[in-house]
């Protein structure tokens, strides 16, 4: 299995116009002392969590697009993990979700219409491997469902 690292993409794998802005990597095997979202490294390993990494891209000077890949011990931990995503976002008014073709095991997009913008978030989920693409484009263009799907295809292609 690709270590998570291996599998997020770079700012050229990404596409023309992208910088990275941010990126934030952990490996819980190798950074015993390193917590996640308030949770001890002990509950991180119980829940089935090997490695994850953030990162942070910016398009074209103004679209923001954020990757996190987390690789699961089991693909069961990864499952519960991208339905648990899953159903937080319907529920506390992420978007509607939007039609289009599945990426990975299973996948879904929301899209929600704010003032400074449309967020898309797109989570699925392939082998032991959760993942999720958010990007708030500052024009809602018919080419951004397209964009957010091209960028999780290119990881889930990375992906064994």
């Amino acid at each position: 299995m690709a270590r998570s690292i291996d599998i997020a993409l770079t700012r050229a794998e990404a596409g023309d116009g992208m910088e990275t802005i941010y990126e934030n990597v952990c490996t819980l095997s190798t950074e015993p002392e390193l917590c996640f979202n308030y949770a001890t490294t002990e509950e991180l390993k119980n829940w089935g969590f090997s490695e994850g990494t953030f990162s942070c891209l910016l398009l074209d000077k103004k679209d923001i697009i954020i990757q996190v890949v987390t690789t699961y011990q089991s693909s069961d931990g990864a499952n519960r993990a991208y339905h648990s995503d899953m159903d937080y976002l319907k529920k506390n008014n992420y978007g509607r979700p939007v039609k289009a073709k599945t990426v990975g095991e299973a996948s879904v997009i929301l899209k929600k219409k704010q003032s400074d913008g449309t967020t898309y978030n797109l989570l699925f989920l392939k082998n032991n491997v959760f993942a999720a693409v958010s990007a708030k484009y500052k024009k809602d263009k018919a080419d951004n469902i397209e964009h957010i799907r091209g960028i999780a295809e290119k990881i889930e292609g990375k992906i064994n």
